[in-house]
């Protein structure tokens, strides 16, 4: 039994009055449900076949939260990783390491913890940035958010500073090593973030049609 788009419409409209809120989950649950009722379903009615799949779509939509989730977090530290290994990231580690290393030597640990402070933060706000630029229709695909909580990793970093100040500033060598880890997860979240970003967007788009 082929679906109409009423069809489409009623379960997009059903899986909305169960809280499953981000468009490209629902999309994938859509489009799983379709599949499965117009192949295999005993069900005449679509009504009574979404009933019966409540449980799964509840699970489902948690499910996906942590995959997407966890997906982006990987490739944060893939990002990372890159930094040591692939060239073009390697030159930008060596660039950075020579600020870094040049910025400790000319400044007093003060002076040189504002600038790591700073720059830090100009790397934060960049998704700050989208998270206000995107439209809240946007905001809603559980890919764009997920996308964006990579900054959480490095900006522990940022919070976790005032508390190992005097730590850091009796040892040299780990608070070099400090800033320049939280850096480098920083970039490499502004990297991940920018490599998506319009793939999204993208994909958001065709959603939105496909609904």
């Amino acid at each position: 039994m082929k679906l109409s788009k009423e069809d489409i419409k009623f379960i997009d409209d059903f899986l909305i009055n169960k809280k499953i809120k981000y468009l490209d989950i629902r999309v994938e649950l859509i489009d799983h449900l379709a599949t499965e009722f117009e192949e295999s379903s005993a069900y005449v009615l679509i009504e009574d076949f979404l009933l019966s799949k409540v449980n799964f779509i509840i699970e489902f939509d948690k499910k996906q939260k942590k995959t997407i989730h966890w997906s982006y977090q990987k490739l944060l530290w893939l990002q990372f990783a890159k930094f040591f290994y692939q060239l073009k990231f390697v030159v930008i580690f060596i660039a950075l390491e020579i600020f870094v290393y040049t910025a400790f030597n000319l400044f007093s640990l003060k002076t040189f913890s504002f600038i790591w402070l700073a720059t830090i933060a100009i790397l934060m706000l960049y998704p700050i940035y989208y998270q206000i630029r995107y439209s809240k229709a946007l905001k809603k695909v559980q890919s764009m958010q997920s996308l964006f909580t990579i900054t959480s990793l490095p900006s522990v970093f940022l919070y976790a500073f005032g508390a190992l100040k005097d730590y850091l500033f009796e040892t040299p060598i780990v608070l070099v090593l400090y800033c320049s880890v939280s850096l480098l997860l920083s970039l490499s979240a502004v990297i991940v973030i920018e490599n998506n970003r319009s793939k999204i967007v993208e994909k958001y788009i065709q959603f939105v049609k496909e609904i």
